[in-house]
């Protein structure tokens, strides 16, 4: 069976949105659950509706459920506004109410949103305020949803090795933060982490864990996520799966991946010297996150954008790339296009195999490359740079 087919058990998604927008609020599935399942968007005119009534009849522990739901619902759709909008209203109303499950719901999507965003202090201090209460009390899904928002973060800011320690936790049996439907939600950041890090055994759990739920849902984002994980994964399947993820009928209506999927793909291309092909895909990504105001990895499409060669820059676009590593970067990618590992390098450079990871990461996301092998070829075909 392909990862695009749904089992014939499955049930009809049409109805199960048609159902949704009739029953009433306390009996609305979790949030997580129904953008696991795709029908987030029947879900979200359902509460939509529902919002009104609530503040009419003053219904304030309601009005404050509702609206935190709302917040993570309109955050895939790309209404990052609205999101904020309701994130905070339903924030305050909590926290009046002394409701702490509701106001660390919202946090969990403003923590979500300032990830996106870039805006690592604001991640840092919602995602605290979270597990100050979500651990102790056993509340996975919250806790899982600030790990999530952390390694959001940090994959953005480009440090993969820090992203996927933090999001390996969500599959990791026995922590407070382990939670199945939030580990596949996050599922294409952790095997991205992963890919950046050389870790294709984890990448590829991933992408079979999110082929298997496509194949059961048949949810637009799980295989459009799907596509885009195998895509990352390489090889002779790559570009087959990144236009696979881009023709997802419904995968548009998740702004933040499909963009993602665009500047993977882009990625992709310029790694093969289809400069022109890149240029397109990466431009459109790009537009996607300076309109959603995804400040991390617009500056990711823009530096892919420069390393495409556009007409009239001066010299290789790989050696551009080379020489915006820092004097460490360089050290660090030198070796490792010798195949060092880690703590090799570590030993040469007398710092550590996680400070290595660190630089290593930078140096990836740089030259927008995901394994040693790429360096090599690339440092191969590059004049040496004299040291600074």
């Amino acid at each position: 069976m392909s990862a695009d087919a749904a089992p014939a058990d499955t049930p009809d998604l049409g109805d199960a949105a048609a159902r949704v927008r009739t029953t009433i609020l306390p009996l609305l599935p979790p949030t997580p659950l129904a953008l696991a399942w795709g029908i987030d968007e029947p879900m979200a005119d359902a509460l939509r509706r529902r919002l009104p009534r609530l503040r009419r009849r003053s219904e304030r522990a309601r009005l404050a459920a509702a609206l935190a739901q709302t917040a993570m619902l309109d955050n895939a759709a790309g209404r990052w506004p609205q999101a904020e909008s309701s994130a905070a209203e339903g924030l305050r109303l909590a926290q009046d109410l002394g409701a702490d499950h509701i106001a660390s719901h919202c946090r969990t999507s403003l923590g979500w949103l300032a990830a996106a965003r870039g805006d690592e202090r604001a991640v840092a201090e919602a995602t605290a305020r979270t597990l100050e209460t979500s651990l102790p009390q056993g509340v996975r899904a919250l806790s899982a949803a600030a790990y999530w928002n952390r390694g959001m973060a940090s994959l953005f800011r480009e440090r993969p090795e820090e992203a996927l320690d933090i999001l390996v936790r969500l599959t990791e049996p026995g922590h407070g933060a382990e939670h199945p439907t939030f580990a596949l939600l996050a599922a294409l950041d952790t095997a991205e982490a992963a890919v950046r890090v050389g870790r294709s055994d984890l990448a590829d759990e991933r992408v079979r864990v999110l082929e298997a739920w496509a194949r059961r849902t048949g949810a637009p984002w799980a295989r459009c996520a799907a596509h885009v994980t195998r895509g990352l994964l390489g090889g002779a399947r790559a570009e087959g799966a990144f236009r696979a993820a881009l023709d997802v009928p419904g995968a548009r209506s998740h702004a933040l991946l499909y963009a993602r999927a665009q500047l993977s793909y882009g990625e992709w291309l310029r790694r093969g010297r289809r400069r022109t092909d890149a240029r397109v895909r990466i431009g459109a990504a790009l537009e996607a996150f300076e309109r959603l105001g995804a400040e991390p990895l617009r500056q990711r499409a823009q530096r892919e954008q420069d390393l495409t060669g556009a007409p009239g820059r001066g010299g290789s676009s790989d050696t551009r790339a080379m020489n915006q590593l820092t004097a460490q970067e360089q050290r660090v990618a030198e070796l490792a296009a010798e195949q060092l590992t880690n703590r090799e390098i570590g030993v040469q450079l007398r710092i550590s195999h996680r400070t290595v990871g660190h630089h290593l990461g930078n140096v990836f996301a740089k030259l927008g490359i995901n394994t040693r092998s790429e360096l090599s070829h690339l440092h191969a075909g590059c004049e040496p740079r004299e040291r600074r």
